[in-house]
């Protein structure tokens, strides 16, 4: 899950509009209509759903309250919002949130789980104890363990392990042909951008440096510090200090 470095109220974002229009937007700390937030979210992190990755159109992503507004969560604050796509959103409902749960704007939630060829997502195991638990909590709220032919089983609507499954075998073809010489880090960006899975990328390319820079200056919002650059963008804890959960 692609960690985010989210922007805070003062900050300014830029976005476009539905006329085609490049906005600058200063943060507001609320918004009494949250769903105004939405394009200074996008502004922020782009047309990814924060947690599955996908990209979807404006119409198609929700602005996503971390603590459900049914449970005490601000309903205008900011810092209570994410994107999110229809699915995880559905998924997620209106379960309990707190702190015992990785979050993309607060952890380095590409170390807490694992992409695998064939469109699963896994906790990683090599984690803290604590850290696997809060990685799985999250996985489990969002229902990005859901796969066929398991105990999960998707919904009828839910393929999004299939649009990973998708992305895999891109980025792996993609792979071949830019070691080849065939093609350039631009154009390994360009389908990147237009597929999302922005995890399945940064897996598939592991190793090969320009592209993975790349993945992590050209998807806006991107946390940087949570990647060693003089290590081969290696994942690295964004919460050192942190005790049990340094992730």
């Amino acid at each position: 899950m692609r960690p985010i470095e989210k922007k805070q109220a003062g900050d300014t974002v830029h976005y476009m509009d539905s006329h085609g229009q490049t906005v600058e937007h200063v943060i507001k700390e609320d918004y009494p209509v949250y769903g105004d937030a939405k394009l200074p979210l996008i502004g922020n992190i782009d047309r990814y759903c924060s947690y599955c990755e996908g990209l979807r159109e404006v119409d198609a992503l929700d602005v996503e309250h971390l603590a459900a507004k049914s449970k005490g969560g601000s309903e205008t604050a900011w810092e209570n919002f994410l994107l999110c796509c229809k699915i995880c959103n559905s998924s997620k409902g209106i379960k309990v949130t707190n702190d015992l749960f990785h979050w993309p704007h607060l952890n380095n939630t590409f170390l807490s789980f694992i992409y695998l060829e064939d469109g699963r997502v896994k906790v990683n195991p090599d984690l803290p104890q604590l850290s696997r638990q809060k990685a799985k909590n999250l996985m489990e709220l969002v229902s990005l363990h859901r796969f066929p032919h398991t105990e999960n089983l998707p919904s009828p609507r839910d393929y999004r392990w299939r649009r990973r499954l998708e992305t895999w075998t891109c980025a792996d073809r993609y792979r071949h042909r830019y070691e080849e010489g065939e093609l350039t880090a631009d154009d390994i960006i360009e389908i990147a951008k237009i597929t999302g899975n922005w995890s399945v990328w940064f897996t598939v390319f592991r190793g090969i440096d320009p592209v993975l820079q790349r993945l992590i200056s050209n998807f806006p919002g991107t946390c940087a510090s949570c990647f060693d650059e003089s290590n081969h963008y290696a994942p690295i804890y964004r919460n050192p200090n942190n005790g049990d959960d340094p992730v």
